[in-house]
């Protein structure tokens, strides 16, 4: 009987062990303030998800299709482009980051890839709210708003993608963590392949030769660089397993 009290009990520390092990391998950064780095990247992911869901809902009033519906949308869909863009500042700004920066991770390359990650989802957030704000669809430009949700549909597919890697690689869920971490590489892969049909496709190609292209066209350049900054973001979250 003690004999095999002492094998569970060895088990019991391997398995922590493996754990613990497989736990690190994802959190370059540290023990504590690795976890905490990466609850934070999890949280700023979530909030840029909100703020591109909230410009779609807006696009999608601004197409003025269903008097009645659009006024919510529209309402709701400024609601979570500012809740979004709140919750990347809180992320960056508030007092767990503040902990943080006063200790020795502060100089670290894990943190400052963190605020550049920061900086370049509240310059895309803010593309978002200046388009939220532009007012009503202009004539011709329907196809750039659908160029535009699908850009912020790929752009959430990547964050959603990121997020269940870094779950995964938190080592937490044996074999679930596997397929948490295979299903988001899976979903980055995607989204950057979407982003790329969008922008390299017989429509965009077709409006180019039309005259709408970023140096004749104001909005084509805002699609433009609503694209790169997309996809230096997407760049960004393809290094996140390594931090």
């Amino acid at each position: 009987m003690k004999k095999i009290s002492l094998l569970v009990f060895a088990l019991s520390i391997l398995l922590m062990l493996g754990t613990k092990s497989r736990a690190d391998e994802g959190m370059k950064h540290g023990g504590d303030a690795g976890m905490k780095m990466h609850h934070l990247h999890m949280m700023m992911n979530h909030g840029l998800k909100m703020a591109t869901e909230g410009s779609n809902l807006v696009m999608l009033s601004d197409m003025k299709m269903a008097p009645g519906v659009d006024e919510i949308t529209h309402k709701h869909g400024h609601d979570m482009i500012a809740k979004g863009k709140e919750t990347i500042l809180n992320s960056l700004n508030g007092p767990e980051m503040m902990s943080m920066m006063k200790g020795e991770h502060a100089k670290s390359g894990a943190m400052q890839y963190t605020h550049e990650l920061g900086n370049d989802m509240l310059k895309y957030v803010d593309m978002l709210e200046k388009m939220a704000k532009a007012g009503p669809m202009k004539p011709g430009h329907m196809a750039m708003h659908h160029q535009h949700m699908a850009i912020n549909h790929a752009l959430g597919m990547a964050l959603d993608g990121s997020n269940m890697n870094m779950m995964g690689k938190m080592g937490m869920a044996g074999s679930v963590d596997d397929f948490s971490v295979g299903h988001g590489t899976m979903m980055t892969k995607d989204a950057r392949s979407l982003l790329n049909s969008v922008m390299q496709d017989k429509t965009m190609i077709d409006m180019h030769k039309a005259g709408k292209s970023p140096e004749k066209d104001p909005m084509m350049m805002k699609t433009h660089n609503l694209s790169s900054t997309a996809m230096k973001i997407m760049d960004k979250l393809s290094k996140m397993s390594g931090m």
